[in-house]
């Protein structure tokens, strides 16, 4: 792998809470919101990160915000929780051991949760129904078993999940192709596509590039991890 200061980080239908300690011990802190473009993480200097990667529709509780309004944004934590946030960023540096500091950020989610938000059985439904066909569920069939509206259903899938509905599956099939090249000893990507439901090569590698912003044959040249891409090439 050749030497980068770059890793492009591929999209995710999550939210994400990170407390970042960098080289000169400056602290920040973050939320991410769901993805469906690739992302930049700087790596040419050391630092230490914290945090919690929330599954779909797991986020909106903590953070007093519609997971839509954080689609492909990344906001200092203290916009949603304020001044709450330093503390909490000072607690967990303080913390003189690994445990301590995952005791404090569970103690501090545990403060922030609303139990109000918590994800409507329909969308939990539709999640589980999108996620064990790994994005090949019609999404037509799912609202027809919910028996609400497509419009209604729509927004409240949004409001919880970050993403429209098909857009969540688009994102589903993309991670279960990645899924399928990082199990592969001689990878085929011709056979990733049709395996993961894609109509024919060109729709997978437009996908692909839409969600990466690379080829997948860059990615499978370039990748360190199942989410990570060394950002080498442009």
């Amino acid at each position: 792998m050749q030497p980068h200061a770059r890793e492009r980080v591929l999209p995710a239908a999550t939210v994400d809470v990170v407390f970042v300690l960098d080289a000169d011990g400056r602290a920040t802190s973050g939320v991410s919101g769901p993805r469906s473009t690739a992302s930049v993480l700087e790596t040419s200097r050391p630092f230490s990160a914290i945090g919690v990667h929330f599954r779909p529709g797991g986020g909106r509780r903590f953070f007093g915000v519609p997971a839509g309004d954080l689609h492909n944004l990344s906001v200092p934590l203290d916009a949603v929780w304020g001044r709450f946030a330093a503390a909490v960023s000072d607690r967990l540096w303080e913390a003189g051991s690994l445990d301590r500091r995952i005791r404090a950020l569970e103690d501090a989610l545990q403060q922030q949760a609303d139990d109000r938000a918590t994800l409507p059985p329909a969308v939990e439904f539709a999640l589980d129904a999108i996620t064990r066909s790994k994005g090949g569920r019609p999404i037509g069939d799912v609202v027809d078993r919910i028996g609400m509206s497509a419009r209604r259903f729509s927004d409240v899938f949004r409001d919880h999940v970050g993403l429209s509905p098909k857009l969540f599956c688009r994102l589903t099939r993309f991670t279960a192709a990645l899924a399928r090249i990082e199990r592969a000893a001689d990878v085929d990507l011709a056979d990733a596509a049709l395996a993961c439901g894609y109509f024919d090569q060109a729709h997978f590698n437009h996908d692909f590039r839409t969600f990466s912003g690379v080829t997948p044959s860059t990615y499978v040249r370039h990748h360190t991890s199942r989410t990570h891409i060394a950002d080498v090439v442009q």
